[in-house]
């Protein structure tokens, strides 16, 4: 018994190294679907940043761009989250605003409800 057991445990231990972890990545700028909906056309670009954050893309070729994308990489494909904010300005001001992924994925979890904070 104890001759089959020493070997079987390198077995076991063999196939457990084939089951990989992968953990949900977290990348860009997180924003609420409340945030976006304060954007408006007409904020300057101090306004924008104030609710928004600083862009994830900045671009020096398109000056009168501003990005802000956020993803998550989970492990299950169901649950992965991908959003995108465009803002466009005309001078200094808020021109038009093309969101993506922003209202459907406003109930998925952001990482931060598995934190306990007990007095």
């Amino acid at each position: 018994m104890r001759s089959r057991l020493t070997r079987l445990f390198p077995l076991v231990l063999l196939l457990a190294t084939a089951c990989v972890y992968r953990q949900d990545i977290p990348q860009g700028n997180f924003f609420k679907p409340e945030d976006v909906a304060k954007l408006q056309e007409g904020m300057t670009r101090e306004q924008v940043q104030f609710v928004m954050g600083t862009p994830m893309i900045a671009d020096p070729f398109h000056p009168d761009r501003w990005d802000y994308v956020y993803y998550i990489d989970s492990q299950e494909e169901s649950r992965d989250v991908h959003q995108r904010v465009t803002v466009y300005f005309t001078g200094d001001f808020v021109s038009s605003i093309e969101k993506e992924g922003v209202e459907e994925n406003a109930d998925l979890p952001t990482g931060e409800e598995g934190i306990v904070i007990e007095e």
